[in-house]
């Protein structure tokens, strides 16, 4: 996008920073897996030594589950995102409609799309620990709520094929952003 203006600045920014980003994502998540798998020895230790003060076996189970998911965690996303909304690129069929379709409003949307995606793999990321913490019993912390993070983090990944979804399931042809 050419320009000066803040359209063109976050462009530039989400075009400058989403390699080093991609590169980031193992980076985090294996010291994550490595610090859940602790975590779970750790309990387990606990639970050898004081039987009656023990953390719950769930909790315990669902942290060495969590190790196993932030190990596997990009190419986990990935086919969570292929099993909800197909393989290959986004068809041509999902379009965003706006006044004066061009190619800087383009490069913006795509801008804008990336950086949900972010967004999305950080709620799928907690959605695992307040599932860890919901079998701990910590207040405020569901199943429910944490099934939705990732289901929402996924959605938020994949956000061109959810527009797509939606547009072919109620039978939109255009979704107007106006």
């Amino acid at each position: 996008m050419q320009g000066d203006d803040l359209a063109g600045a976050l462009v530039s920014l989400v075009h400058d920073l989403e390699p080093g980003l991609a590169l980031l994502v193992p980076a985090v998540c294996y010291p994550l897996g490595l610090l859940a798998f602790f975590q779970g020895a750790a309990r387990l230790l606990k639970t050898s030594e004081d039987k009656f003060h023990a953390p719950s076996a769930a909790g315990t189970a669902l942290s060495f589950l969590i190790c196993a998911v932030m190990v596997a965690f990009p190419s986990w996303l990935a086919g969570a995102g292929e099993s909800l909304f197909g393989t290959g690129p986004t068809a041509a069929g999902a379009s965003l409609g706006y006044g004066g379709r061009g190619t800087d409003y383009d490069a913006l949307l795509g801008a804008v799309f990336a950086i949900l995606a972010w967004v999305g793999l950080f709620a799928f990321l907690r959605g695992a620990f307040v599932l860890r913490a919901a079998a701990d019993g910590a207040p405020g912390a569901t199943a429910a709520r944490a099934f939705l993070h990732m289901l929402g983090g996924v959605a938020a990944w994949r956000m061109t094929d959810a527009i797509e979804a939606v547009q072919t399931t109620l039978g939109i042809r255009v979704l107007n952003i106006t």
